[in-house]
């Protein structure tokens, strides 16, 4: 179940707002106070479907441009405006535009009630945790320049990886809606001429004669009704597609193959790693800095190993061995970040381990595409190539029984 949770951290001024998912109320509070929060408010919203993590994140919703947001607010503090003049200086220009509720307007009203841009953007409902987290680590350093700097690394990251995706489906894709377009073209079109042609054909059929036969004469017959049948078939797929049952179905064939399911959590570990190596860089303790990237994980297993392995660091284990005893390291990322215990810069070791794993996805991408296509093209090819040739198997028949 899915619960709206207001919280605040003992010793900090601002409230947090976010949505959290548990199986009860009571195992939610437990959780929140073992990280340390003072529960302010819980309320239930309901039920979420689960096993949705990659497609989830890639999901087309209408939200607010934050990296852009970032980079002109980083270029007007940079040249000497105070974070509440760059703010108006971009509201300014939406309202100059006619553009009403905008982040920067939204903001603006937030700011000048006294309230820090931390805290303003965990007012709203669908600012990133990673964002915030990076505002308020800029905020304690003074150096919000560099806190924006890193967030949009983190998002370029995010975008590299997102684009390999829709790149390495947009031919499949392609090729897919290609096949079926010629295929349902001949079946609809094309075959009922032949249904006409075959119709004076004497004596008895048999095989793959009849069957084509038969095939084209439904169509024939009822050419309207298989024409309406098509379209409900596309719509029922655009439909299954966005109302998220495609997304789930699809996750739960890559549950069923382990080696897919563990290269798609390479690119989860790789969003986790650079979530913290942002944090940790901004000054935040390993423990916190592993809450908020808890708050941002893609996954329903990364984000509870995650806290089984906050809860053994928060009794004194170590960070590479409750890491790796959580499985969210190989044996080269618990070494590396064996040696950050000993040298202390965890960011760098968990943006190392951040690369291993994205390098990892994105050769996962490349060699899937690479033998997706031609077997994709060659499924086409097959579909298509058999359709025409049992349209032309009975003209070889008709020319037999001539002889």
């Amino acid at each position: 179940m899915q619960f709206r949770v207001r919280s605040i951290y003992l010793g900090d001024k601002v409230v947090n707002d976010f949505v959290m998912e548990a199986s009860d109320e009571a195992s939610l509070r437990n959780q929140l106070v073992s990280q340390g929060q003072t529960i302010l408010s819980v309320r239930e919203l309901g039920h979420q479907k689960s096993s949705i993590g990659l497609f989830k994140y890639f999901k087309h919703e209408k939200r607010e441009s934050y990296p852009l947001f970032c980079r002109e607010l980083r270029t007007l503090t940079q040249a000497g405006m105070s974070v509440v003049e760059a703010v108006d200086t971009l509201a300014a220009r939406e309202h100059l535009a006619n553009n009403s509720n905008t982040l920067p307007q939204s903001l603006l009203a937030k700011l000048q009630q006294g309230k820090s841009l931390s805290g303003s953007l965990s007012e709203l409902a669908q600012s990133p945790a990673v964002l915030i987290a990076a505002v308020r680590a800029g905020e304690r350093t003074s150096n919000l320049s560099e806190a924006l700097n890193d967030y949009l690394r983190f998002d370029a990251l995010v975008e590299q990886l997102k684009r390999k995706v829709i790149s390495a489906s947009i031919y499949p894709a392609l090729v897919s809606s290609l096949g079926f377009a010629i295929s349902a073209f001949l079946l609809v079109v094309v075959m009922p001429n032949f249904a006409r042609m075959y119709q004076n054909l004497r004596g008895g059929t048999s095989g793959t004669t009849a069957v084509i036969i038969t095939i084209s004469n439904f169509v024939n017959k009822y050419q309207f009704e298989v024409i309406l049948g098509l379209l409900f078939a596309i719509g029922w797929f655009f439909w299954w597609a966005i109302s998220g049952r495609a997304k789930q179905f699809i996750m739960n064939l890559i549950n069923m193959v382990p080696y897919v399911k563990h290269k798609i959590d390479d690119f989860y570990l790789a969003m986790m790693y650079q979530t913290l190596a942002l944090l940790l860089k901004g000054g935040y303790p390993m423990t916190e800095a592993m809450s908020v990237a808890g708050q941002s994980a893609l996954s329903v297993e990364i984000k509870a190993s995650l806290i089984q392995s906050l809860h053994k660091i928060e009794q004194g284990a170590l960070v590479s061995q409750s890491l790796s005893d959580a499985q969210l390291c190989d044996e080269v990322g618990r070494r590396l970040m064996a040696a950050a215990e000993r040298n202390g810069a965890f960011h760098v070791a968990a943006d190392v381990v951040s690369n291993m794993h994205r390098e990892r996805f994105e050769l996962f991408v490349e060699r899937m595409t690479r033998i997706i296509e031609p077997v994709l093209l060659m499924l086409v090819a097959l579909m298509v190539g058999t359709i025409v040739v049992m349209m032309y198997l009975p003209i070889f028949d008709m020319t037999t029984r001539v002889r």
